[in-house]
């Protein structure tokens, strides 16, 4: 564990890569009555300031009170004034859990999401596999989270509800469960890209245990997605090229840099034991990686 130290030329660095990246990802689009409003820059300590506008919002929004409107037009921890969570931790491990969105970023479908966190001083560990849903979060925490055996992260981020079996009940409680064992550690959660009706129930859950835990950022993927359709491949919910490079920028932007950068340099990408990719989502995300 090292301390923190902020040297602004390392910063500086980082900065350049995250907004080249987020740049590149593709530009807002609307549609129908929908009204396009822009989100205040925000800048995240240890990267750098996003640009707008990033989010599409509903003439209903818009009659909502000034509090209301606020919180709904917040699509990242930055917008709501929080701290990356690089400044949360004093070490740099992250530990990456989810279904076929998180497994498109990791290296054996030739994803960058171990690159550019790698480049900001994290460890990252993704265990991610198509076609899960949120019990599989169990599995991988029963494994590769046993403090008591020396096993520990200090930051992990969560993705899960594009596969979903219909039961509030029960994503609710499993998600709750989660949440108490990583607790006190800082977790980032992103809700999903609404595709079907039932993943707005999803993503109300996902906001609303995220505001009772003090511990939790909610990173609003939904509303990034929904706003700029791009993102997506033409099923409405597997990343683009563009959307690869974009959740990659967003998650980045949302750890900051790691407090070991400036002693310990860029981090490593650790190997994962979480590799079943025999799917049909999986087979897509290895052409699109080599085509």
């Amino acid at each position: 564990m090292c301390s923190h130290v902020d040297v602004p030329i390392v910063r500086r660095r980082y900065v350049a890569i995250a907004v080249s990246a987020i740049l590149g990802a593709g530009t807002a689009a609307c549609g129908g009555d929908d009204v396009v409003t822009e989100v205040t820059q925000a800048t995240v300590a240890g990267v750098g300031q996003l640009p707008g506008p990033v989010e599409r919002v509903t003439a209903d929004e818009l009659q909502q009170g000034p509090g209301e409107q606020e919180s709904s037009s917040a699509v990242r921890p930055a917008d709501l004034g929080l701290p990356s969570l690089g400044e949360l931790v004093t070490g740099n491990r992250v530990i990456m859990v989810g279904d076929s969105i998180f497994a498109s970023t990791a290296p054996r479908f030739g994803g960058s999401m171990c690159e550019r966190l790698n480049e900001a001083g994290w460890d990252v560990e993704i265990n991610a596999e198509p076609g899960r849903f949120i019990a599989f979060a169990r599995e991988v925490l029963d494994v590769r989270f046993t403090p008591e055996q020396g096993l520990d992260w200090d930051v992990a981020i969560m993705f899960f509800g594009s596969n979903y079996n219909e039961s509030p009940t029960n994503f609710r409680s499993t998600l709750d469960s989660l949440l108490d064992e990583l607790s006190p550690r800082p977790v980032l959660l992103l809700t999903v890209t609404e595709f079907r009706q039932s993943r707005k129930e999803v993503n109300d859950i996902i906001r609303d245990v995220g505001a009772q835990n003090t511990n939790v950022q909610i990173l609003d993927w939904a509303r990034i997605t929904a706003a700029e359709p791009g993102l997506l491949n033409a099923d409405g919910l597997h990343l683009s090229t563009a959307g690869k490079n974009r959740i990659t920028t967003e998650i980045a932007l949302a750890l900051g840099t790691a407090p070991t950068l400036v002693t310990d340099g860029e981090g490593d990408c650790l190997p994962t034991l979480f590799i079943e990719d025999e799917t049909q989502a999986a087979q897509e995300a290895a052409e699109q990686s080599s085509g």
